[in-house]
């Protein structure tokens, strides 16, 4: 089709000039070679194409997802405080260069008199928004490939121009084809209003499942094969954003295998939803669970057992490496996904986890990710080196967070709502089978809140923290109500190792384990157990800045801050993962509420 001036100036009619402020949530942008015509430079590029408000970048957006093209200059600090005048270029490739204008307009351009759309003062950092929620199907412009170049120049020398010359770029997909994808085949019935393709057996060619179709799991789906692939190298599953992936009773599971990738990128207007079958109108939300397999992503991230590798439970596969383990491996990314039903018990001891990320690696992006209903954990991190963020775990059977064999990744906004048989908000191991293993189990998490239930386990914690993990823990919250009696703590901290490798006193605690700038309820505070070489007793009374008290959750939905819980200062840590926040817990108020839209609360 040609792309005509029209729809360009459709485009130009929706693009935010100047600086915008891009969401504080953003993943990382795609980093880009950053040139200047005055020969050297310090000022770096980044930018790319977001459907969801930056939580990922894509390559390729679907013709009938709004996607809005972004990029962040961060200014030399010689330019920083000068007057600059402000450039973008959009090339289409087939169809020409062209250059944005003041008042939001399209001009053909003319390289040798490029135009400014703003001059400004710079500031050490600036946003662009380049396109504003440009629809590809509604525009007319599906199948076409966008380039932009950003960049300024200062005391208006164009020669002074500073720019990024490889372009922030993405193409908007065709509109998706009548048929069912590559690697699914078609069976008869519809699931969530739509006609149904399924998945089977071990796939291991790139597969783009769209969002015009429903896929049914039959059996244990295998993306991927088992062995070490370089990042660049993994094959991929493309899940379009609300595309719903469902499975029958049974063992039924997703598997990522450690040469694959999953880019499962839903919006907040559309999640990608992977359920039960039993999930449909009219279904028990509050007591159906344990239905099917769930997620599993496998890695070659470190592990702290012998071999540096494992077995992942279910049969789902080898993780870890023996001979190359990589901290930043890549397994793509899952961001606004529900996770429902899920956790089939095998047996007594060998059920699935609704998530289970097994040696996953930090070049993964896990963001706005639901887990409901769980029959096992929510979420378990098996060794790896994973980063993830607004996490809501649900109504889960057993444990909601859960890590193990070395685990050290770094969580913000976890939000936990313990109800029906749930477990504890937290469990965590160092390793059950050497207890002092390297590396040790010790992530970094900020600004979680958990909140516990009368019906959970009469055994049930908060946290249990147990077999020598460490932790690094801020900004947390424990509300709710607790089982009465509680018999083994609020929180608990159980076996010598667990201890030992934190300090030999309360006094001489040596940072591995903490609790900082906390509140907990009064309830909790009264039912700490545990003791070594301290008491928990004695460790939480020794955690910096960390208190008990009322803690008020309320809101329509029981998990936003009160007055009490916003009186807490918080200490964020300093690492860039981390967005330097206000507050303490997971949600400071309704108008921050994160999970508002794209989540499952038909069990309230």
């Amino acid at each position: 089709m040609n792309f005509k001036r029209k729809q360009l100036s459709a485009i130009a009619s929706g693009v935010a000039l100047g600086i915008a402020t891009m969401a504080a949530t953003a993943a990382d942008q795609p980093a880009l070679t950053t040139a200047s015509l005055a020969g050297t430079t310090t000022t770096t590029i980044t930018g790319g194409a977001t459907i969801n408000n930056g939580a990922s970048y894509l390559t390729t957006v679907p013709a009938a997802d709004a996607v809005d093209l972004v990029a962040t200059i961060n200014v030399a600090s010689a330019d920083v405080g000068k007057s600059a005048s402000m450039v973008v270029v959009v090339e289409v490739p087939g169809v020409g260069m062209f250059n944005m204008l003041s008042g939001g307009t399209f001009a053909t351009l003319d390289a040798a008199n490029i135009q400014a759309f703003e001059t400004k003062t710079l500031s050490a950092t600036e946003t662009i928004t380049v396109f504003n929620d440009v629809v590809g199907e509604t525009l007319g412009v599906a199948g076409n490939t966008f380039n932009a170049y950003v960049g300024y120049y200062t005391g208006g020398d164009i020669n002074t121009l500073v720019y990024n010359s490889t372009p922030a770029s993405f193409s908007i997909s065709n509109p998706p084809a009548s048929t069912c994808p590559t690697n699914t085949t078609a069976i008869s019935g519809t699931f969530a209003g739509k006609s149904v393709c399924q998945l089977t057996g071990r796939i291991t060619t790139n597969t783009h499942l769209t969002a015009n179709f429903s896929y049914f799991l039959n059996g244990a789906v295998f993306f991927g094969e088992n062995v070490d692939t370089a990042n660049d190298a993994k094959m991929s599953l493309t899940i379009d954003a609300g595309t719903t992936i469902f499975a029958p009773e049974g063992v039924n599971t997703l598997i990522i295998d450690k040469s694959a990738k999953i880019f499962a990128n839903g919006t907040p207007t559309k999640p990608i939803v992977m359920t039960s079958e039993q999930d449909v109108t009219g279904v028990d939300a509050l007591n159906l669970r344990g239905t099917w397999g769930g997620l599993v992503i496998n890695g070659r991230a470190p592990l702290n057992t012998q071999s540096g590798t494992d077995e992942g439970e279910g049969s789902t596969g080898t993780y870890g490496s023996a001979t190359a383990p990589l901290a930043t491996d890549d397994s793509g990314a899952v961001t606004y996904v529900q996770v429902k039903y899920a956790g089939w018990p095998i047996t007594s001891e060998n059920e699935l986890n609704s998530i289970a990320l097994q040696g996953v690696g930090s070049g993964t992006i896990l963001d706005y990710i639901q887990v409901h209903n769980g029959a096992d954990d929510g979420i378990e991190f098996y060794g790896g080196t994973v980063n993830a963020k607004h996490l809501l775990l649900t109504g889960n059977d057993d444990d909601a967070l859960d890590w193990t064999t070395g685990y050290v990744g770094k969580l913000q906004n976890i939000l936990v709502e313990q109800t029906s048989s749930g477990d504890n908000c937290i469990e965590a191991d160092n390793l059950g089978s050497n207890p002092i293993a390297t590396p040790r189990s010790i992530p970094t998490i900020s600004n979680l809140t958990c909140i516990g239930s009368t019906t959970q386990k009469s055994n049930g914690h908060a946290f249990e923290l147990k077999a020598g993990t460490g932790m690094h823990m801020y900004n947390s919250v424990i509300g709710g109500t607790f089982p009465t009696p509680v018999n083994e703590g609020c929180i608990r901290i159980a076996g010598d190792e667990t201890f030992s490798q934190s300090g030999a006193s309360a006094a001489t605690l040596n940072g591995t384990l903490i609790m900082e700038n906390s509140l907990i309820s009064t309830a909790c505070a009264a039912d700490l157990q545990g003791s070594g070489t301290f008491t928990a007793t004695e460790w939480y009374a020794a955690q910096t800045n960390s208190t008990s008290g009322t803690v008020d959750l309320g809101g329509t939905t029981g998990w936003i801050n009160g007055t009490a819980v916003n009186a807490v200062t918080p200490n964020v840590p300093s690492d860039s993962f981390f967005d330097q926040v206000d507050y303490i817990g997971a949600i400071k108020d309704a108008a921050s509420d994160w999970t508002t839209g794209w989540t499952f609360t038909g069990y309230k």
